[in-house]
């Protein structure tokens, strides 16, 4: 027997268009125009999953879904709404829904949402990983950092904020001979210019005989570099030292010293060939749409590697399901960026028909008329089903001539 999904939808356009949705899937959809039919239907029979507008002729869709939560087993919701506040976003979560879904709607991700509910996926935590890139980049780095956990010389890691030196340093620390011994991280711009050096003579105590990281080496005064070279011969601890800025502020003796081996890793927007594995090993079982992939390959990444870790943190945070979906991204990383991506999209299809219609002698050419035509037909058969094929919304909104439109659509 197929699975029954209620949909409570008091729009015929929208409810007819999910019901062909949930059909698809193999499930049987059963539509309520109301919230109160909603309610009555929910009495007779089992359902696996409501979808549920919030802009409801009878009564608000939250009332509904907090009758929905007092059911022994409560289906999962996906709530629906034209007009979607932060109040109405936050009490629908906080009443239970599943997901929200904003009009108009993006079939493509409700239809994925479904399928993960009527096939739901296994769920494991993310997977903890140390450093991932098959980039050219990442390899020279990868075998620098090899070499350096096989010896005890200083090294220097160098690269933009968050490209992952702090990892690099804690990678090839737990591989080298002083893995037992500490590893004691000391950055000199979170000290007062009168107690930085009585911190450094802490941290180097501390370290030991494990390794001193000397963090941002760059932005060190004149006098604490003086400092640490004063100190150089005395200590017992193996040093590493980090910048994401050029080294031209750093004394030539105190550089040499401290860049016998060098480990530079390059922006994410120089490997983002490695951003589908860097992402998944983000999401642990979670998996990433090809939609959210492609925002993601888009995105600049000022933040590199760490900010690509905060957005699948915050994508895994507010995905209940097994597939990160557009808007499971941080608002940044889904519009400009997937705009620009549909719309390179829209260009390449656009010229591969062109190149079709178009191949042949000159006077087999299709007129320019006719050509026009076609892409704006296909354009107003889409517009017209997003304004529940009603023209007259269609033109207010689109600011089109009403006559004009009517015409062009009498001539399809």
């Amino acid at each position: 027997m197929n699975a029954h999904i209620l949909i409570i939808e008091d729009e015929y356009a929208l409810a007819a268009a999910l019901s062909t949705l949930v059909r698809r899937l193999d499930a049987t959809p059963v539509v309520a125009a109301s919230g109160q039919g909603g309610i009555d239907k929910l009495g007779t029979q089992p359902f696996v999953l409501i979808i549920l507008d919030v802009g409801l002729p009878d009564m608000s869709g939250l009332k509904v879904l907090e009758k929905i939560q007092t059911l022994p087993k409560p289906p999962p919701v996906l709530v629906i709404t034209a007009h979607g506040t932060l109040d109405t976003a936050l009490e629908a979560r906080r009443l239970g829904a599943r997901e929200y879904f904003l009009k108009p709607l993006n079939l493509a991700d409700l239809q994925r949402t479904i399928r993960e509910i009527l096939t739901p996926a296994k769920m494991e935590a993310p997977v903890q990983t140390t450093m991932i890139g098959s980039s050219e980049p990442m390899q020279r780095a990868f075998a620098v950092i090899a070499q350096a956990s096989g010896n005890d010389a200083p090294v220097l890691l160098l690269g933009p904020p968050g490209s992952g030196k702090s990892i690099a340093a804690e990678v090839i620390h737990r591989h080298s001979v002083r893995a037992g011994e500490p590893l004691v991280v000391f950055r000199a711009d979170e000290w007062p210019a009168d107690r930085v050096e009585a911190a450094l003579d802490d941290a180097i105590a501390k370290a030991g005989k494990g390794v001193l990281f000397l963090d941002e080496i760059s932005v060190w005064s004149k006098p604490l570099q003086a400092a640490l070279m004063h100190r150089m011969g005395d200590l017992k601890a193996r040093l590493f030292s980090a910048s994401s800025r050029e080294l031209s502020t750093v004394r030539e003796d105190l550089f040499y010293a401290l860049a016998v081996l060098q480990v530079t890793l390059p922006p994410l927007t120089e490997r983002t060939g490695d951003i589908p594995a860097l992402a998944a090993s983000f999401l642990g079982e979670r998996v990433l749409s090809a939609e959210a992939l492609a925002a993601l390959k888009a995105h600049v990444w000022p933040g590199n590697v760490r900010e690509l870790k905060t957005a699948m943190t915050h994508a895994a945070a507010v995905c209940s399901g097994s597939t990160i979906l557009p808007h499971h991204l941080p608002a940044n990383l889904v519009k400009a960026e997937v705009a620009n991506h549909l719309e390179d999209t829209m260009k390449r299809s656009l010229a591969a028909w062109l190149d079709q219609k178009t191949t042949g002698a000159d006077e087999t050419m299709p007129a320019y008329d006719d050509l026009l035509e076609t892409v704006e037909t296909s354009m107003l058969e889409t517009l017209l089903k997003r304004f529940d094929g009603k023209p007259t919304r269609l033109a207010a909104a689109m600011k089109m001539n009403r006559a004009t439109l009517r015409r062009k659509l009498r001539e399809e």
